[in-house]
């Protein structure tokens, strides 16, 4: 049997199953395919959104930001929840690789918590509430999605229970200010001990703890319930050197876990993987906790591309000069009479020619970010400098507690490492700002200076890009259309209602 035009096979076995169905079409050449009888599998129109978040002790950022933002681009970390920072003031600022700190302290020499953020979510920041030196809160638009970053500092143990009592009524206060349709993502330094076990809170500990729970720990978790807030780390069975947030003792009996990711309970299965990754050598006490997100969202549109740019800074180069003067020179030799053309046509032809000589000569961007200015010292020997660094530490801690001689050598060699390299980062930026203070007899360096601290002021706006606006009931409006829409109805109605007048004017002045 043969069927012109259908497309079927003409050997068609018949099986019993098979009998009571439609026949599938055969394969088609153009990838097109068949109208099919049966279910139509549609496109989705939802797609996944992977992220990376982190939570760590740092004991002081000072001296740290650039080999921090080093520490996250290789980790591929999109926030970071940061403690103990010891900074002072409640700023913003670049720390390099495009990252963005937001950071609160009222004291420089203890406390102090931040929150880092790539370069695509620190334009998505639409809120920053610094609560105190302990608290703080980023909110963020992700992909029309309101989400609540939260880095949290707890009172360590051994402070007074009017300092806890303060902590504690300060994070129920942010707790309760977060609507329950937005996600929250907190990450922190607890000081406390959550256990091993889940009892009698079975449904914010996964049971996969470490160690023994103590009254902080206990805190937590009723803190936790009170919210439906999960504590991710006890979820996911890992060793022990993944559990171990804190590690200060040879013999291992002080290595403790107080370092927690909290979630809202209901978004458990957003998180695909929470561990500890030992071995960063930015700080030796306390570990990196990491914690993998994945969110379906709604399809948008693409982001247009940048485009590349010419590197007109090569003219500072004389030989590049040289070069570009003579091509354009023998352009403009080479070009016919321009006498019997209007001006515009010939500055279109002669701009023309000269930005097609520029990019043959001085070449052309990638289309990525330039490095920022601050972190013009991050040189290649810095780099080298700072990875014999992290190979000593490596050194340092794969030495068996048990030979004590060793490990004492491989320190020493570990605390020498960190002191050269420190003295090497205090040098490469003393070169780079000594450039700079020279140049300010000058009228450009005066100028340049302007232009850096004009770009530096911008840099530490909490808010840079505007992606949200709320409506007349308050709710907060993050998609393009109705927040044209919203604005639409604003103008109609300022510019087209009528207030009570009574038509007589008072007091006017002749």
């Amino acid at each position: 049997m043969s069927i012109q035009g259908t497309g079927f096979c003409e050997k068609v076995r018949a099986y019993p199953l098979g009998d009571a169905q439609v026949q599938h079409p055969a394969p088609v050449g153009n990838g097109q395919g068949l109208l099919h009888h049966g279910r139509v599998r549609r496109k989705k129109q939802v797609r996944e959104v992977r992220m990376r978040m982190v939570s760590w002790n740092v004991g002081t950022m000072t001296g740290k930001g650039r080999e921090l933002a080093d520490v996250l681009e290789r980790r591929r970390v999109n926030i970071a929840c940061l403690q103990e920072t010891r900074w002072k003031g409640s700023k913003a600022r670049e720390i390099g690789m495009g990252f963005k700190f937001f950071y609160c302290g009222s004291d420089g020499k203890r406390n102090g918590v931040g929150v880092v953020l790539d370069n695509e979510l620190k334009k998505c920041v639409t809120d920053v509430n610094r609560v105190n030196d302990r608290i703080i809160v980023v909110k963020l638009i992700i992909e029309n999605v309101m989400s609540n970053i939260v880095s949290v500092y707890a009172p360590q143990t051994g402070c007074d229970d009017a300092t806890k009592e303060k902590f504690w009524n300060d994070f129920d206060g942010v707790m309760i200010a977060i609507p329950n349709n937005e996600k929250v993502y907190i990450g922190g330094d607890f000081n406390g001990h959550v256990g091993r076990l889940n009892e009698s809170y079975e449904r914010v500990h996964g049971g996969r703890g470490f160690g023994n729970r103590n009254r902080e720990g206990e805190n937590l978790l009723q803190g936790a319930t009170a919210f439906d807030l999960a504590v991710v780390n006890t979820f996911f069975e890992k060793q022990d050197q993944h559990l171990i947030t804190n590690k200060f003792d040879k013999s291992g009996n002080h290595n403790t876990q107080i370092d927690y990711f909290l979630i809202r309970r209901d978004h458990i299965k957003e998180i695909k993987n929470c561990k500890v990754i030992p071995g960063e050598p930015l700080v030796s006490q306390h570990r990196l906790l990491l914690m993998e997100i994945k969110i379906k969202i709604q399809k948008s549109m693409p982001k247009p591309k940048t485009l590349p740019k010419i590197k007109w800074y090569m003219l500072e180069k004389e030989e590049c000069v040289k070069e570009f003067r003579k091509r354009v020179v023998d352009k403009m030799i080479d070009m016919d009479d321009l006498n019997n053309k209007s001006g515009n046509e010939c500055w279109n032809k002669i701009a023309l020619c000269m930005r097609s000589e520029a990019k043959n000569v001085f070449g052309e961007t990638k289309g990525k970010s330039m490095i920022a200015k601050d972190t013009w010292w991050w040189s290649k020997d810095i780099q080298n400098i700072l990875k014999e660094k992290k190979d000593a530490f490596k050194d340092w801690k794969n030495v068996s507690d048990y030979d004590g001689n060793s490990k004492e050598i491989k320190k020493n060699v570990y605390v020498e490492k960190k002191m050269k390299a420190k003295k090497a980062v205090a040098i490469a930026r003393g070169k780079v700002n000594s450039k700079l203070y020279e140049s300010l007899d000058y009228p450009q360096g005066q100028k340049d200076l302007f232009r850096l601290a004009k770009a530096r002021e911008k840099n530490a706006r909490d808010i840079v890009h505007v992606k949200c606006i709320k409506d007349d009931a308050g709710k907060v409006l993050t998609n393009d259309e109705e927040i044209k829409g919203r604005w639409k109805e604003y103008f109609k109605k300022l510019m087209n209602e009528e207030n009570d007048w009574n038509r007589e004017l008072e007091n006017v002045c002749a």
